[in-house]
C-alpha cells in the first residue's frame, strides 16, 4: 500500500531483511539492526500499522541476524560468526567470518524479557523454515551454511536443511540434518507460521550460476534446479526437476480456497527458461509435486533472478471499490 519505517528510531536502526506476521494474532515482529551497535531491535507492529512493542536485544559483536523466528511464545534469535566489519565497507559486503565468534540460538518471550542463549555448532542461518513449540521444547527448522561460510561468494556455500530442538528445561540444543541436498530459500505454509507443521518447500540451490543458453560451457550450471517438499512426519523428499536449463526462484504454498490438509494447494515459482531467454512462471499442485504443472505461463521476457517471492491474493470482489 505505501512504504513503511517500522517505527524507525532516531539512533537510526533499519530493519532487517525477514519480517514474520503472524497469521493468528495479525501481528507484524521485525528487527533492526545498526551497523557497529551491539544491539538489535525487536519491533512489534499491529495490524494498523502501529508499533505495540519494542525490545532491544545485546549482541555483543555485530553478528549478521539475516533471518530470525517466531512461535506462539518466543522470538527465536541466530547469532552467527559471521560479524560486521568496518574494514569491509568499500566492498559493500561489510561481513566477514569470525571464527572466535560463538554460534549461539536465542530464545525470548514475545513480550521482551531476557534473552536465554544456546551455543550451537560453527554455522549461519541463512532462512528460517518455521519454528514452533512442542511442550518444553522449541522446534526450529532452518537452511544452515557450514563453518567458514563467506558472504561474499554465496554460491559457493553448501547450505542443508536441519532441524534444532531447543530443550528449554535442560538448556540443551539437539542438532540435526533434515536434508543434506543443497538448498535454500525455505517456505512455509504461512497459515502455519509458528505452529507445527509437516510440509516445508525450498529451492535447489545450483540456483545463482544458471545456464544463459543451451551452448553454455558450464557443465554443472543448473544441473540441480528443481523445487523440493519436504514431509518432516515421513522424513522423505520430493523433488520437481527443471532440467538442466531451467533455475527456479523460491517456491510459493498457496492453499486452495477451502482446503482439506496442510499440502492442498499450489506451489508457485519463476522458473528461467534458458533456451527461450525468458521466464515462466509455473504453478504445481503441492499434492502431486512431481506431476506436470497445473500451469506454465510464458512470460515475453526475462525477469532477474531474484531470491523470494510472496503471494498476495485479490480483495473479495464484496471488498473492492
Amino acid at each position: 500500500m505505501g512504504p513503511c519505517d517500522l517505527g524507525a528510531t532516531p539512533e537510526g536502526y533499519s530493519a532487517n531483511a525477514h519480517s514474520v506476521f503472524d497469521p493468528h494474532t495479525r501481528e507484524l515482529h521485525s528487527l533492526a539492526f545498526l551497523y557497529g551497535s551491539q544491539h538489535v531491535q525487536h519491533i512489534v507492529m499491529d495490524e494498523s500499522g502501529t508499533v505495540v512493542r519494542t525490545a532491544l536485544i545485546h549482541t555483543p559483536g555485530n553478528p549478521y541476524m539475516h533471518d530470525f523466528a517466531l512461535t506462539e511464545h518466543h522470538v527465536i534469535l541466530f547469532d552467527a560468526p559471521v560479524v560486521f566489519s568496518a574494514a569491509q565497507l568499500p566492498t559493500g559486503v561489510p561481513f566477514v567470518w569470525d571464527g572466535s565468534h560463538q554460534a549461539r540460538v536465542g530464545v525470548m518471550p514475545r513480550t521482551g524479557g531476557e534473552v536465554r542463549w544456546f551455543e550451537v555448532a560453527p554455522s549461519l542461518v541463512g532462512h528460517t523454515l518455521n519454528a514452533y513449540e512442542d511442550g518444553t521444547d522449541v522446534v526450529i527448522d532452518i537452511v544452515r551454511h557450514p563453518e567458514g561460510f563467506d558472504i561474499r561468494d554465496f554460491g559457493a556455500s553448501r547450505p542443508t536443511l536441519d532441524r534444532w530442538r531447543v530443550d528449554l528445561v535442560a538448556g540443551k540444543v539437539r542438532e540435526d540434518r533434515l536434508d543434506d541436498r543443497i538448498q535454500d530459500f525455505p517456505r512455509v505454509d504461512s497459515r502455519r507460521a509458528g505452529r507445527p507443521h509437516r510440509y516445508g518447500y525450498s529451492t535447489a540451490a545450483e540456483l545463482y550460476a544458471p545456464p544463459t543458453s543451451p551452448e553454455d560451457p558450464r557443465p554443472n550450471a543448473g544441473f540441480s534446479s528443481a523445487l523440493l517438499k519436504h514431509d518432516l512426519v515421513r522424513g522423505t523428499t520430493e523433488a520437481h526437476e527443471f532440467g538442466r536449463f531451467g533455475a527456479a526462484g523460491e517456491g510459493v504454498f498457496v492453499p486452495t480456497e477451502s482446503p482439506a490438509a496442510e499440502d492442498d494447494g499450489y506451489v508457485m515459482a519463476y522458473v528461467h527458461d534458458a533456451e527461450r531467454g525468458a521466464a515462466d512462471l509455473v504453478i504445481l499442485s503441492a499434492q502431486d509435486f512431481t506431476g506436470e504443472p497445473i500451469a506454465r505461463i510464458h512470460l515475453p521476457v526475462r525477469i532477474p533472478l531474484g531470491l523470494h517471492g510472496n503471494w498476495i491474493p485479490d480483495a473479495p470482489r464484496s471488498a473492492r471499490p
